[in-house]
């Protein structure tokens, strides 16, 4: 009978921090491209801005040479041509001391020692300059390193990890847009594979500033898209998903088991304080 009372203390232990984590969640986007797609065209192609395709996602200006496709499961995105977005399907408010949590999961086949960057976030929906969190790869010996970039303008950089990553494998990317009081001044963090929700036990992949001094920070999020940048410099990649929300938990990052293990006993030291 102890065993039994001691395991349902620990579920509804579990449950109810899984619960209270949920009520605070916030999910602005998410998708998976092996599901409820068709192999083809991933937007539309007409050579109009906003040619939209599938499940909502729409061309960037009136570039529609080389469309993305959507293939084996992944949206595939070469080394030039058509750019897309996505809006999200409500927006991420940029209040200080919150942070935008963007994943990826992704496999970069072939990279170039120029890099560029493949993945952003912007605002407003549809908007053909705003794009900030960018996403770059770069090749390097022995495989290639993954980088990011606040936005363009004066002053703006790309930081890159120094961990080399290998191509054809396939990575869940995470970073966490954080927004911080004042201008000029939001931080980036990558994580590369994360197995925890709490992101103080996570070791970052790189860290990055707001380098660009004359370009003002966004108020909100509105939209993720996918870009084809440079043919001498960009890399190709394979998407296989795409989220954005308010926290780890939202964006798919799963706790380890061990890390399960111990949501469970915190659940059950918390409730036999209560008894």
């Amino acid at each position: 009978m102890k065993n039994t009372n001691t395991m349902t203390l620990l579920a509804a232990g579990t449950c109810a921090m899984i619960a209270a984590s949920a009520a605070n969640a916030a999910v602005y986007y998410s998708t998976n491209f092996g599901t409820g797609y068709v192999n083809g065209n991933l937007a539309g192609v007409a050579a109009t801005a906003n040619s939209e395709g599938q499940n909502g996602w729409k061309q960037v200006s009136t570039v529609n040479t080389t469309p993305i496709q959507v293939g084996g499961g992944a949206a595939l995105v070469g080394t030039s041509g058509q750019d897309v977005w996505r809006a999200f399907d409500s927006s991420a408010t940029a209040t200080a001391g919150t942070t935008l949590y963007v994943s990826a999961s992704i496999k970069v086949t072939a990279a170039q020692s120029g890099g560029d960057y493949f993945m952003f976030v912007g605002d407003p929906a549809g908007t053909t300059s705003n794009f900030y969190g960018r996403l770059f790869a770069k090749s390097t010996a022995g495989g290639m390193l993954l980088g990011i970039q606040s936005t363009s303008g004066t002053g703006s950089a790309v930081t890159y990890g120094t961990t080399v990553l290998s191509l054809n494998q396939t990575y869940n990317v995470v970073y966490a847009y954080d927004f911080v009081a004042g201008s000029l001044n939001d931080t980036f963090t990558m994580y590369v594979d994360p197995t925890s929700t709490n992101r103080a036990s996570l070791t970052s992949y790189v860290s990055a500033a707001w380098l660009s001094t004359s370009v003002a920070e966004p108020a909100q999020l509105t939209e993720i898209g996918l870009r084809q940048g440079s043919s001498g410099n960009a890399p190709t990649v394979s998407v296989y998903s795409l989220a954005a929300g308010s926290s780890l938990a939202d964006v798919g990052v799963v706790p380890a088991p061990g890390a399960l293990a111990l949501l469970g006993v915190a659940g059950l030291i918390g409730a036999r304080r209560r008894r």
